[in-house]
């Protein structure tokens, strides 16, 4: 499950990296980060700290971008961009709540 999980976290960094969101892009880094450093509870509460709230993962769609013109569009694939990125991130969610499960502590929020 763990090696899953790594692969999911470095596929959302991609994604991420893609659309530019470089706010969230080092926000899953550090999760990355305490991830190979075998912390799963740390990584879990960053992962869990993204959510909740205006502003949050949840909130955040994809695929947004502007024309020649400078006017808002949305990019061809935007469907597709946030089935992946909700995909993975649900399955992230999954991952930080099994963490604490098995560590039977609860994930902080900041």
């Amino acid at each position: 499950m763990y090696e899953n999980s790594r692969v999911q976290i470095t596929d959302m960094i991609a994604l991420l990296e893609e659309e530019k969101s470089d706010w969230w892009v080092k926000h899953f880094k550090r999760a990355l980060s305490a991830f190979d450093s075998c912390d799963y509870l740390n990584c879990a509460n960053i992962i869990m700290s993204g959510s909740g709230g205006m502003g949050s993962l949840n909130d955040l769609v994809l695929g947004q971008t502007t024309n020649a013109k400078g006017e808002f569009c949305w990019k061809p694939n935007v469907d597709e961009l946030n089935k992946k990125y909700m995909h993975l991130l649900g399955e992230l969610y999954a991952f930080s709540k099994s963490v604490q499960k098995a560590t039977n502590k609860p994930i902080k929020r900041d």
